[in-house]
C-alpha cells in the first residue's frame, strides 16, 4: 500500500511537472544567487574584520561596506522575488487542490448514484434471474459478462476516487511545505532588511565623521591620485613601448619574408645584424633584377602590424570575452572602471582604468589568459605591478607581491603571478585589474565572466 501510494505522488508531481519546471527553473536560479550573494557578504565581513583590526573607519572600510550594502540589496531584492514565486507556486497549487477536491467530490457522487442504481435494480430482480430469464445460452452468457464488467467497473471507480484521493492529499501536503518555506524567507528577509538598515547608519556615521575633515582628506585624495596619475602613465609608457616593439619585429617579419620570396638567402645574403634600411635596399635590388630577367613580380605582402602567432593569440582572446576568469578567487569590485566621483569626498574625481578588487591578505593572484609578461616595476609602497601581453591586448595587476614570474616568461591561464598585497598603514587588500586593447583601457567587467 505504501508503495503505492508513492506510485500515485510521482504520478501527481509527474503530471504537474510541465507547469512546474519553468517555476523550478527560476527558484534554482534565484536560490544560486543568493547563495553567492550571502558568500560575498561573508566575505566582505572577513575583509572588514582584517580592514579593522588597526583602524577604524578606514576609507578602505568605507568602500567594502558600501559593496556591502550593494550585496545586501541585490540579496534583498533576490528574496523578494522568491517569496513572489512562492505566492505564484502556493496559487497555482491552491487551484490544483481546488481542482482535485471537485474531481474527487464529483467522483464520490457518480459512485453513490451507480450503488443507487444497482440497490434500486436488485429490488426487483437478482443478478441470477437477469441471468435465467435470458431468452437462449448466448444472452445468458452476455450478461454473465456484463456483470462481470460492471463489477470491475465498480472496482475501477473506487481505485480513482483512491487515486484523486491520494493526490489531493499530495498537493495539500505540497502547499504545507511551501507555506512554511515561504514563511523561512520572508523571516530571512525580515532580518537582511535589518542589518541593512544598521549598516547604512553606520555608513552614515563613517562618512559623517570624514565630511568633518574633508578639506585636509581632499588634499591627501589629491595627491593621492597624482601618485595614481604617475604609475598609470607609466603603465601607458610600457605598453606604447611594447606596441611599437611588437610592431617593430612584424616589420622586421614581413622584410625578411619578402627578401626570401625574392630568392635572397638568410645567412648570406642578410641576418639579423642587417639593418632594415640596408635589407630593404636589398629587396629593391632583387625586385630589379627579377624585373630585368621578365620575371614575374612577386606580389608585395601587406604590412601586418602583428606577427601571425600574436595575431592569433589576441584574437583567442577577443574571442574570450565574458568568460575570462577573474584574477582572483574571491573578491569584491569596490571601485568600477571610468570617471566617477570619490565616495566620501564629492569634490574628488577618480578616473579609474580599471577596476579595484578588495580580497583577503595573501591571496593568490592569477593571469586572466595565456601570454608573455612584459615588464614588472615596483611602486614607491613597495606593491609591485605585472603587465602581461596577450597579443595587442594587455592585461595589468597592480598590487602584487611575492612575484612567481620574469619578464619575458610565457604564463598560462589561471598561473600563479604572485599573492595579493596588504597596505601595512591601513591593512587594506586590493588588486588594481586593468586589460588594454592596443592603447585604450577597456572596463574589465565587460570583459570577465559573469559571477
Amino acid at each position: 500500500m505504501k508503495s503505492f501510494k508513492v506510485l500515485l505522488l510521482l504520478g501527481f508531481l509527474l503530471s504537474l511537472a510541465p507547469q512546474l519546471s519553468a517555476q523550478s527553473k527560476k527558484r534554482q536560479e534565484l536560490e544560486a544567487q543568493k547563495v553567492r550573494l550571502m558568500d560575498e557578504i561573508e566575505l566582505a565581513n572577513r575583509i572588514l574584520a582584517e580592514t579593522q583590526k588597526d583602524r577604524k573607519n578606514s576609507l578602505g572600510t568605507i568602500e567594502t561596506v558600501q559593496q556591502k550594502i550593494e550585496l545586501r540589496k541585490k540579496l534583498i531584492r533576490t528574496l523578494d522575488r522568491e517569496v513572489e514565486l512562492m505566492d505564484e507556486e502556493e496559487a497555482e497549487l491552491q487551484s490544483d487542490i481546488d481542482t482535485l477536491r471537485v474531481r474527487v467530490e464529483r467522483q464520490k457522487a457518480q459512485y453513490a448514484e451507480m450503488i443507487r442504481q444497482a440497490y434500486k435494480s436488485r429490488k426487483n430482480s437478482s443478478r441470477l434471474m437477469f441471468i435465467l430469464s435470458s431468452e437462449d445460452f448466448n444472452q445468458a452468457l452476455r450478461r454473465i459478462e456484463y456483470l462481470k464488467q460492471y463489477s470491475a467497473y465498480r472496482q475501477q471507480k473506487i481505485k480513482e476516487i483512491q487515486k484523486q484521493e491520494q493526490e489531493l492529499e499530495a498537493a495539500v501536503e505540497r502547499l504545507r511545505v511551501q507555506k512554511l518555506r515561504k514563511n523561512a524567507v520572508r523571516g530571512q528577509l525580515e532580518n537582511e532588511s535589518r542589518k541593512l538598515s544598521n549598516e547604512k547608519l553606520s555608513q552614515e556615521e563613517a562618512i559623517k565623521t570624514y565630511q568633518a575633515m574633508e578639506s585636509d582628506l581632499e588634499k591627501k585624495l589629491k595627491d593621492k591620485l597624482k601618485e595614481a596619475e604617475k604609475v598609470e602613465k607609466q603603465i601607458q609608457k610600457i605598453i606604447a613601448e611594447e606596441i611599437a616593439r611588437a610592431r617593430a619585429l612584424a616589420a622586421r617579419k614581413n622584410l625578411e619574408d619578402r627578401a626570401i620570396d625574392l630568392g635572397l638567402i638568410r645567412g648570406k645574403d642578410f641576418s639579423s645584424n642587417t639593418t632594415n634600411s640596408r635589407l630593404e635596399e636589398l629587396i629593391e635590388a632583387a625586385e630589379k633584377a627579377r624585373t630585368a630577367a621578365n620575371k614575374p613580380e612577386v606580389a608585395k605582402p601587406e604590412t601586418f602590424e602583428l606577427t601571425p602567432a600574436a595575431r592569433t593569440l589576441a584574437a583567442n582572446f577577443a574571442a574570450n570575452q565574458k568568460r575570462l576568469p577573474w584574477p582572483v578567487e574571491r573578491g569584491l569590485v569596490t571601485g568600477k572602471f571610468g570617471p566617477q566621483r570619490h565616495p566620501v569626498v564629492k569634490s574628488v574625481i577618480i578616473d579609474n582604468k580599471g577596476v579595484d578588487i578588495a580580497t583577503e591578505g595573501n591571496a593568490p593572484i592569477k593571469a586572466i589568459f595565456e601570454g608573455e609578461v612584459s615588464r614588472m616595476f615596483r611602486m614607491p609602497d613597495g606593491q609591485l605591478v605585472v603587465i602581461i601581453n596577450h597579443g595587442s591586448y594587455f592585461t595589468v595587476y597592480q598590487g602584487i607581491t611575492n612575484v612567481t614570474v620574469d619578464k619575458g616568461q610565457k604564463v598560462s591561464k589561471g598561473q600563479v603571478i604572485g599573492s595579493a598585497y596588504t597596505n601595512p598603514i591601513n591593512a587594506q587588500t586590493k588588486l588594481h585589474f586593468e586589460i588594454w586593447n592596443d592603447n585604450k583601457a577597456v572596463n574589465p567587467l565587460l570583459w570577465l565572466s559573469a559571477k
